[in-house]
């Protein structure tokens, strides 16, 4: 028996996986905990995991970043063709106010829980750059990666520029395009580099000669909750980088299911649900659009909001007869019964779906979302609308399409029997087992 420390953010969408991840692991015999802020407590202590807090002001700085940041100025957001020196400026300040200001504080809540718990193996968000700058090179337990987005990151000749949905660099003039891509967000991203020596610096610890993103691949293991299928079939990572599909979590037992959603089951119509995630506070661009655009249409409509938003405070006019709005419903109850599903691009979301052969319309609001949409749309499960052209003719449109054209769901069904393949939760606990029982490891 082992025992895992699980570091995470405490949004839905990073708490779920390694929940899911941490129940695999306790169903090996093994022990779990999970570090994260006060807002995934309830899940966390719910399935049965000792629970590690944030401190205060990394709780605080990490939750309200995670909920109301405006990442306009993230590198992923900035066309380097049109960047000037002020945006390569501001852009690595962004970077470095969000993902390195608490790191001193990340090292010194999570040391003091490896002191006090003894783990055997440190497995940490990607964007938890405590473990993955400072400790990995401190501590004297193994840290693993674990990648909750449904591509990986790293980069290679095999992927385009992260951070903006481009499509996959397939001929050779489009991979030295995105080399050329890469070397200038490298420069727009120097400051941030900078920055990350500096912390580095203050344990004694030598400068990185790579980039953050490329130096968080040098961990024993890299795990990544997708599959090849559905990452432009890259084979350009290194061996400890691993996919092992959805890592899906639902919640704990029974739970009841609304007679409105279970008389979907017999319906004869089609079902398309809409949703902007779980933390999404912006503008409800997707849900307008589908408000105005998808009424009267013959299928049933359920839109949901998130638990962050009432739907009453939504302005969404005048609802259709077809229409549902509801603040949260379990996926895995109403995915079964979904013909089509529009999203903003959410891990969760899109692989809960293509889990189920549901294919996708995704709209990608930001973050990595972009990256989530055209990898979608490369491999025909679904099409990509940008915000700007969310429009309530538009979401028809593709509604109407991905219904008339089975090659959608034919692909979304083979992609998921793709991700089924990898192994899920179990794989994943299968490969830190061995990283934990490994000599020098």
């Amino acid at each position: 028996m082992a025992r895992f420390l699980l570091a995470c953010y405490p949004i839905a969408g990073h708490r779920t996986p390694n929940i899911a991840l941490g129940h695999a692991l306790t169903a090996r015999g093994h022990e779990v905990a999970i570090y994260s802020g006060s807002m995934a407590r309830p899940a966390i202590e719910q399935a049965g995991f000792v629970y590690f807090p944030y401190a205060e002001d990394v709780d605080e700085r990490i939750t309200a970043t995670l909920l109301a940041r405006d990442e306009a100025s993230f590198a992923g957001n900035v066309s380097v063709k049109r960047a000037s020196p002020l945006d390569f400026t501001k852009t690595s300040a962004a970077m470095s106010d969000w993902f390195l200001s608490t790191v001193p504080q990340q090292v010194s809540d999570l040391q003091a829980a490896i002191d006090q718990w003894q783990p055997d193996v440190l497995v940490t968000d990607i964007s938890l750059f405590g473990p993955i700058l400072v400790l990995k090179d401190l501590v004297s337990i193994p840290v693993a990666v674990f990648c909750v987005l449904i591509a990986c990151p790293l980069p290679g000749p095999d992927a385009p520029t992260w951070g903006r949905g481009l499509p996959a660099p397939r001929s050779r003039g489009a991979r030295l395009r995105s080399t050329v891509e890469r070397l200038a967000q490298d420069r727009v991203l120097s400051g941030f580099r900078a920055d990350a020596n500096r912390m580095r610096a203050r344990y004694g610890l030598p400068p990185l000669t790579e980039t953050v993103t490329a130096y968080s691949g040098k961990t024993p293991l890299y795990m990544v909750a997708s599959a090849p299928e559905l990452d432009y079939d890259r084979r350009d990572l290194p061996p400890q980088v691993q996919y092992v599909g959805p890592c899906l979590w639902h919640g704990s037992g029974q739970q009841d299911v609304p007679d409105w959603l279970a008389a979907l089951a017999e319906r004869a119509r089609p079902v398309v649900h809409v949703t902007e995630g779980t933390v999404h506070l912006r503008k409800p661009v997707v849900l307008s659009a589908a408000a105005q655009g998808l009424g009267n249409m013959d299928a049933d409509v359920i839109m949901t909001t998130g638990n962050q938003r009432d739907p009453a405070s939504l302005d969404l006019g005048l609802l259709a007869g077809n229409i549902r709005v509801e603040s949260f419903v379990s996926h895995g109850a109403l995915f079964p019964h979904t013909d089509v599903v529009i999203t903003t691009g959410g891990a969760g979301t899109v692989l809960t779906a293509l889990t189920h052969g549901v294919p996708l319309i995704v709209v990608p609001t930001g973050w990595d979302l972009p990256e989530s949409a055209q990898r979608v749309a490369e491999c025909g499960a679904g099409v990509r609308i940008a915000p700007k052209d969310c429009t309530p003719q538009n979401l028809r449109a593709a509604v109407d399409l991905l219904l008339s054209d089975p090659s959608y769901r034919e692909n979304a069904r083979r992609v998921g029997a793709a991700l089924a393949r990898q192994g899920g939760p179990p794989r994943a606990a299968e490969l830190l087992e061995q990283l934990a029982s490994s000599p020098g490891s």
